[in-house]
């Protein structure tokens, strides 16, 4: 058993644990909160130990219309079906049936997920799955059923999808994205299908945001039977830039081997050409700029037929063992999965599961510190409520003096910290022309020529970033600084050391899942911006200041004509006589794509203000809603106090307690089990 795998099934266990501790409060006597507030987080808890048992990692999958990005996803999860079908002449031919609709001409309409969903009874995800689909202006999923003919799957998904397949209610209704789910996964990883590289519809652009967002890696498909191409040069670029400043791995798939198996006059597979050709036009355009390794391109292209592999499973089941293994063997998608489950062990699995942990210790603490306070109340002697009314009515008042006097405070210390990272932009227009000018004399801004212009700009604007007294380093420093800030005010002003009280003492400051707002005034605009810097939670935003901050820049592509630029300068070089006082038609593009320079580097300034004044605003709204936690146990505490001066009752106090102490033993208990798997929360 893997080390991600033992990791999985210990989590799963304290999480089936944690579910049983909230649903157990439902019944228990002296219990504060209402039962719909148990009721939600009972159903959370169960949905994050799905998680857990389901995705360790996920894996979103790029490349041109008809790469075949659909077929392979049915096929790394082991949903493709190979069939002879009659081909209407008498005869049969190959068919696939796969997961998701698939087909040599473009499939994909919309943002398309496969989702494992082991483990959980509550969803019938048997044959090919669930469907489930989201509409436009409705936020709701929608089940349209389970292990659905290809063609309604099809009606919903596909391009050429016939939509009299629908249910009827849905025929007029515009697909946002499917979903589905599946059990008995081989691969336990979440896969994005997403659009081909020419397809920017506006509806989909913040899900494949989001999915860019959410993925661990990335695969890169492309078809055997067709090299690479300029036609591709944006959307590898827009990946490089994501991995440049993310980290995240993208592997190179040549899918469709099956496809190009004739010889060529080497005598070797057309397959194996268009893969060193590929290869070459990677390291050309997005190689090292020293020769050496990158971490981008890697080992270059992995080979693989998912079609060989289906095929080879029909004839093993047909009788012809050595063949149907030896074509499973040929189509590598073994060696695919275990790139996929490499990642898993190296790491993505283990930050999956810190995640889910964090997200569940969260819910667990916030139901401890109700009962907790309950427990307090209930052991002080009732001769001694009055003093700890008093005192606890004079804190409620100035909880609302000092969530204000917080906020005027960090306001100003994050406006300062703010501005000594701006001013380090000064210096960026000078770096941009020092590194770029002579690249673009250099060239006639063909596509590949601005596609290396856009890349060296990218390089420099991330190395710059990053250096010792760059911008994101700095704002590491002055993130850091504050939070200790934050924490420091809270202590003053919620008197967290000496406080003469028994009761209701403050908590530290966390800035995890439980604690960094998702929902209020701040809604959009973190939502927005965690989706643009691929972070997977508030823990991870906050602890990787320079990261977050490196990954909502994105390049500013300045539309040249390029093609105009060209046919322009080719006409009037037959009147070259004429024209020479002034500048060819190339110079001017050249000159005014270096001034744009001085407009790039504005625009990286103003995106990283803003960035940071948001990521600064979620520190700002973490201690408001501390503030008012904490404001909110006072209040249920003097509510406590009040039942019990009009009705003291010392025995039924002493039963009180020995109720709830086993499941306040219980919650820390399980709260120090999951700090085991994230122990970064503490």
């Amino acid at each position: 058993m893997s080390n991600s795998q033992e990791l999985r099934d210990e989590l799963a266990r304290v999480l089936i644990s944690a579910e049983r501790w909230l649903d157990s409060l439902r019944t228990a006597e002296g219990i504060p909160g209402g039962t719909d507030d148990l009721d939600a987080d009972v159903r959370t808890v169960h949905g994050l130990r799905t998680r857990a048992l389901s995705s360790l990692l996920n894996v979103g999958l790029l490349g041109r219309f008809s790469s075949g990005k659909s077929f392979l996803i049915s096929g790394l999860q082991k949903g493709l079906e190979y069939v002879l079908a009659p081909d209407g002449s008498g005869g049969h031919a190959d068919k696939y049936v796969g997961i998701l609709p698939s087909a040599p001409t473009t499939t994909t309409a919309c943002p398309s997920t496969v989702v494992p969903v082991d483990d959980d009874p509550s969803v019938d995800a048997s044959g090919k799955g669930l469907l489930r689909v989201r509409f436009s202006g409705d936020p709701t999923w929608h089940d349209i059923g389970t292990d659905l003919p290809p063609a309604v799957v099809a009606s919903y998904g596909a391009v050429d999808g016939d939509l009299a397949n629908r249910h009827r209610e849905h025929w007029d209704r515009v697909v946002l994205e499917i979903q589905l789910l599946i059990s008995n996964a081989p691969l336990p990883a979440k896969l994005y299908d997403l659009p081909g590289a020419e397809t920017r519809e506006a509806g989909h652009e913040r899900i494949m945001r989001q999915a860019w967002a959410e993925a661990d890696c990335f695969l890169y498909v492309s078809q055997a039977t067709a090299v690479l191409s300029v036609h591709e040069l944006n959307l590898i670029r827009d990946l490089y830039n994501h991995h440049l400043q993310s980290g995240k791995r993208v592997i190179w798939v040549l899918t469709g081997i099956d496809r190009a198996l004739q010889l060529g006059n080497d005598n070797r597979p057309a397959w194996r050409a268009t893969l060193d050709q590929n290869n070459a036009y990677l390291r050309e355009h997005f190689g090292s700029p020293t020769g050496g390794p990158s971490t981008f391109i890697g080992e270059g292209f992995v080979p693989v037929s998912p079609a060989f592999e289906a095929q080879g499973v029909f004839e093993e089941t047909d009788g012809s063992t050595r063949r149907g293994l030896a074509l499973q063997e040929n189509s590598r998608m073994g060696a695919l999965r275990d790139l996929l489950n490499a990642m898993i062990e190296e790491g993505a699995g283990q930050r999956h599961l810190a995640q889910i942990a964090d997200e569940t210790r969260a819910i667990i603490r916030r139901r401890l510190g109700s009962i907790a306070d309950v427990l307090a109340t209930h052991r002080v002697p009732v001769d001694d409520l009055m003093a700890q009314r008093a005192d606890l009515l004079k804190r409620l008042d100035l909880t609302v003096a000092s969530a204000q006097n917080a906020a005027d405070q960090l306001t100003a210390d994050l406006d300062r910290r703010v501005r000594e990272v701006e001013r380090l932009f000064k210096q960026l227009p000078r770096v941009l022309h020092q590194q770029i000018d002579e690249l673009v004399e250099s060239g006639n801004l063909t596509a590949e020529h601005i596609n290396q212009i856009d890349r060296r700009y990218l390089d420099v604007l991330n190395e710059w970033m990053r250096a010792p007294g760059g911008p994101a380093t700095r704002w590491e420093q002055e993130i850091s600084g504050l939070i200790d800030s934050a924490r420091a005010i809270l202590s003053l002003e919620l008197r967290e050391s000496g406080a003469g009280s028994l009761l209701v003492q403050p908590e530290p400051l966390e800035l995890d899942q439980g604690t960094v707002p998702r929902d209020g005034r701040r809604t959009d605009t973190y939502t927005l911006l965690q989706t643009v810097a691929g972070a997977t939670s508030a823990l991870t935003v906050l602890g990787g200041a320079a990261t977050w901050v490196m990954t909502g820049l994105s390049l500013v592509s300045v539309a040249l004509p390029v093609g105009v630029v060209v046919t322009a300068a080719t006409g009037t070089a037959l009147a070259a006589k004429a024209l020479r006082d002034r500048k060819s038609t190339i110079e001017r593009a050249r000159s005014e794509r270096i001034a744009q320079l001085d407009e790039q580097a504005e625009q990286e300034r103003a995106r990283v203000v803003a960035i940071l004044q948001e990521q600064g605003l979620l520190i700002l709204d973490a201690v408001d809603m501390h503030i008012g936690q904490y404001r909110a146990r006072l209040q249920a505490t003097l509510q406590e106090i009040g039942t019990r001066i009009e009705a003291p009752d010392m025995v039924a106090s002493a039963r009180l307690v020995d109720r709830l102490e086993p499941f306040e033993m219980e919650a820390n208990s399980l709260i120090a089990e999951l700090l085991k798997h994230a122990p970064r929360g503490s």
